[in-house]
């Protein structure tokens, strides 16, 4: 493992890391060197609320020009934003691709729900708070009798195995903080805490 903190990681691919949008190549790189540098750790949680407020403004901006369009008329709202010589099939080509661009992102732009807090204890225990399906979570892992490290790689595996989720954990007293920002269908899931690419401890989590 890469433990230089000296050899910070680029701007652009912690913006690609945040976005999940980064090769899954470099991915284990980029969370190796989270786990160590807490330079990059800062600059991480800088650029995961940018995201956040970025994504937060782009869903209002998608649901204000919805109701937009059929209350005023989609020609008419598209045609007070264009410059009066603006060509009118121009203006038919814009208002298109409005009109898919807006169906789009609705259909890509799941509803998810806001995190619930949910406590999970000892290994393998049964978690004293049941997620809700369709949330996000706050997950606060127990850590008593682990070693103690600022922050953890974190797996949420499914019960066939298959990984459905990982992301970074941050220390605190007695727990292992780590913020999910994806929902999960009903089921039972098993969320592990890795050092080095190996699990350290794993704990069930149960969907509802």
């Amino acid at each position: 493992m890469d433990r230089d903190t000296t050899k910070h990681i680029r701007e652009e691919r912690l913006e690609a890391y945040a976005m999940n949008s980064l090769p899954p190549s470099e991915v284990e790189t980029v969370e190796e060197h989270l786990l160590f540098c807490t330079a990059c750790q800062d600059r991480m949680e800088s650029i995961e609320r940018y995201v956040k407020a970025m994504r937060g403004a782009a869903n209002r901006l998608t649901k204000e020009q919805a109701a937009a369009l059929p209350a005023h008329g989609a020609w008419d709202w598209l045609r007070t934003r264009l410059p009066a010589s603006f060509p009118v099939w121009a203006s038919a080509v814009a208002l298109a691709c409005l009109l898919l661009a807006v169906g789009v992102q609705l259909r890509q732009t799941p509803t998810l729900g806001q995190p619930v807090e949910v406590e999970l204890q000892a290994v393998r225990g049964e978690s004293s708070t049941s997620a809700k399906a369709g949330h996000a979570l706050h997950l606060h892992l127990d850590s008593r009798g682990v070693n103690e490290l600022r922050s953890w790689e974190i797996e949420i595996v499914g019960e066939n195995g298959a990984r459905v989720w990982t992301g970074i954990g941050k220390s605190s007293t007695n727990a292992i903080d780590a913020t999910v920002n994806q929902a999960f269908d009903p089921g039972t899931y098993f969320v592990r805490l890795l050092k080095e690419g190996e699990p350290v401890r794993e704990y069930q989590l149960v969907v509802q």
